[in-house]
């Protein structure tokens, strides 16, 4: 008799426990070191639930590329060192000094509060390399005299 009792009861408390989903972190500085934590491991489904679309489909991209490697050649460890937020309006700012297995070095991310007043990591903007016509030409003729001299040397 007491097992009727005690059984359903676990079924139920095991029932909730399965379909609660997890709070997402609240600061723009929990929101990094949980996003880095998923991308370090490439768990990119668990870190696109805190980016924006942007990130979302630059994480779907970079997941194609993790699926051809070997995923202990893939994952990281990243220790923050130091994590300082500014926030203005809607954008917080997030300059950090970190160290993984390789190096210590320092990353800005660029978070955006979204929906449900969440705050998501945004893609990182593209560098864009403008070049003048005298950089292009300086390249162009450096690239003809390696020619001309290879081409002396095979005669």
């Amino acid at each position: 008799m007491k097992y009727a009792i005690i059984l359903p009861c676990l079924a139920v408390a095991a029932l909730a426990a399965c379909t609660k989903q997890a709070e997402l972190p609240k600061t723009p500085e929990e929101v990094v070191k949980a996003y880095q934590a998923y991308y370090d491991q490439n768990r990119f489904e668990e870190a696109k639930l805190l980016s924006t679309a942007a990130e979302q489909k630059r994480l779907v991209e970079l997941a194609k590329m993790m699926e051809e490697q070997s995923p202990d050649s893939t994952q990281m460890t990243t220790v923050f060192l130091s994590i300082k937020c500014r926030t203005k309006g809607d954008s917080a700012f997030c300059d950090c000094r970190c160290k993984d297995q390789y190096e210590t070095y320092t990353t800005e991310f660029v978070l955006l509060r979204r929906k449900n007043n969440q705050w998501r990591i945004d893609a990182p903007k593209e560098e864009r390399y403008e070049y003048n016509n005298e950089d292009i030409e300086g390249v162009v003729d450096t690239l003809f005299d390696l020619l001309d001299v290879e081409q002396q040397q095979q005669q």
